[in-house]
């Protein structure tokens, strides 16, 4: 891909939610999941000319990933240990 012209940036790379999902390895119905959710924090997503699917930029999706899986802890099992 050329370089720019110098005094502009180059676009920001953006994704579909079903590239987001491959990137991942997870369904598109849980990215579609999160972005829908308010509460999520997602960016607004970005339109292609002549495009109606919503894309989303690759460095803040990265970003989010890892915090988001960082955050998550596995439950501890309880099944091994009975009560006393």
């Amino acid at each position: 891909m050329p370089e720019p012209p110098e005094g502009q940036e180059a676009p920001e790379e953006s994704m579909t939610i079903p590239r987001l999902a491959a990137r991942v390895g997870k369904s598109r119905s849980l990215i579609h999941r999160l972005a829908s959710d308010p509460r999520e924090g997602w960016p607004a997503p970005v339109y292609r000319p002549g495009s109606t699917r919503p894309e989303y930029p690759v460095s803040w999706f990265d970003q989010y990933w890892a915090a988001r899986q960082s955050g998550i802890k596995q439950g501890r099992r309880t099944d091994l240990n009975p009560e006393a």
